[in-house]
């Protein structure tokens, strides 16, 4: 939640306080950079690290940590390549080679410092893990946004963001104990084998959300591409409780699928989760113009009609086939739907973008998003599995209904 938040803080100040469309693209452009080319890595061992690591006994959990941190800052060094090679060579002249290298800095840097907030978290230091988001959190905000209020360039901000880098690098290496040895590469081998299936997932499910920003970067003007930054910022909560229940589903599908009582326990929970993001998500539908209006000033407005395309996607992400696939052991199948939303979503971009601009990548992204759920949930019915069963269909059907009929009124109004 803190580092989501940090995002839109800094959207928050770029939009209000400096204000500059050149400078922004430039902010976002790097964040777009840094975020596609780890973010599949990075979740990937943030997702079953805790459940890899409970495997061995404690006194192991050292060799682990230290194996995680050695293989994230070798993704990471393979990533600062990519961004270096797009950096210099597709986007020439966004960039100078100075900016460059000291963002490659911070990239190593809060890669490989990713490894700290689950030493905290699986040691129980809970204040510790606290105070370390809360340090990152002002550190980013400081670094991205600091120099260029005080009037200094953007050379600057990335000069600020590598010692943002070195810092986390820097704790993260006096937390560890003597990663740098023999023992250090024990783990190498049974890390990559048990979070490759993940990492694989995640690339091939989200990855063209992250092409879909590249397409528009060569395809747009400076101004649209900022607009699309903005609105296609996902709202915090629903991503968070929607993971979540997801998570929670898994589990309870993996201990309990064939108890009398498991379908009733699903739905029961998942008309709570409805009656929570549904009317949330048809209030943001109607009041997103006035909210960007506010939060982000009148040179966003026109975002948030790609926020609400993309809040559309409250639909599929409210249903959950995955979860009770991946519970009884069929995770192959989330694999599987996961490519083919994945060449959806690019064909459907590449296919929009030109005709309908940011509105149609989004498009482009809900349809895809769409399309997966709907191979699941066939997946679900091929192994038996009553999906109907996990879902109250009537409040789920009510519930799309209005919110693509809010979706409507808010573009009646703002025509």
């Amino acid at each position: 939640m803190l580092k989501t938040l940090a995002i839109v803080v800094i959207a928050i100040i770029f939009a209000n306080y400096i204000n500059n469309s050149e400078l922004i693209n430039k902010w976002e452009s790097l964040l777009l950079l840094s975020t596609a080319l780890t973010f599949f890595y990075v979740s990937g061992f943030g997702y079953t690290l805790i459940s890899f690591i409970k495997r061995y006994e404690k006194s192991r959990w050292s060799q682990i940590f230290n194996s995680t941190f050695l293989l994230l800052i070798i993704l990471s060094c393979v990533s600062v390549i990519v961004v270096a090679f797009i950096g210099v060579f597709y986007w020439n002249g966004t960039f100078t080679l100075t900016q460059i290298l000291f963002f490659l800095i911070y990239i190593i840097g809060n890669v490989g410092g990713t490894i700290t907030e689950y030493i905290y978290f699986l040691n129980g230091s809970f204040k510790k893990l606290i105070a370390w988001g809360l340090l990152n959190f002002i550190l980013l905000i400081a670094a991205s946004t600091f120099p260029l209020i005080l009037g200094f360039n953007f050379t600057h901000t990335t000069i600020a963001l590598a010692l943002t880098g070195i810092i986390r690098l820097s704790i993260t290496l006096a937390i560890l104990d003597n990663p740098f040895t023999v023992k250090s590469f024990t783990f190498f081998m049974p890390l990559m084998k048990f979070n490759w299936p993940v990492i694989m997932s995640l690339l091939a499910g989200t990855g063209y959300i992250y092409i879909a920003g590249f397409i528009l970067k060569s395809n747009v003007s400076t101004i649209d591409f900022n607009l699309y930054r903005y609105g296609s910022r996902d709202f915090p909560l629903f991503v968070v409780m929607t993971n979540s229940f997801s998570i929670v589903l898994g589990g309870l599908a993996t201990s309990g699928y064939l108890k009398p009582a498991f379908w009733l326990d699903v739905k029961k929970s998942h008309i709570r989760l409805m009656h929570q993001l549904f009317p949330l998500a048809c209030i943001f539908m109607l009041t997103s113009s006035y909210v960007f209006q506010v939060v982000f000033s009148e040179n966003f407005v026109l975002a948030h009609t790609v926020f609400n395309i993309l809040l559309l996607t409250l639909i599929p992400r409210m249903l959950f086939p995955q979860s009770l696939l991946m519970g009884i052991g069929k995770t192959r199948y989330s694999f599987y739907a996961s490519v083919l939303e994945f060449l959806c979503g690019i064909i459907l971009v590449i296919i929009l973008v030109p005709s309908f601009g940011i509105e149609g990548a989004a498009w482009g992204i809900l349809i895809a998003y769409l399309l997966e759920k709907f191979i699941l949930i066939l997946f679900c019915y091929k192994e038996n599995i009553p999906f109907h069963k996990s879902a109250n269909i009537y409040w789920y059907g009510a519930y799309c209904l209005i919110l693509i009929f809010c979706f409507f009124i808010d573009m009646i109004i703002t025509v």
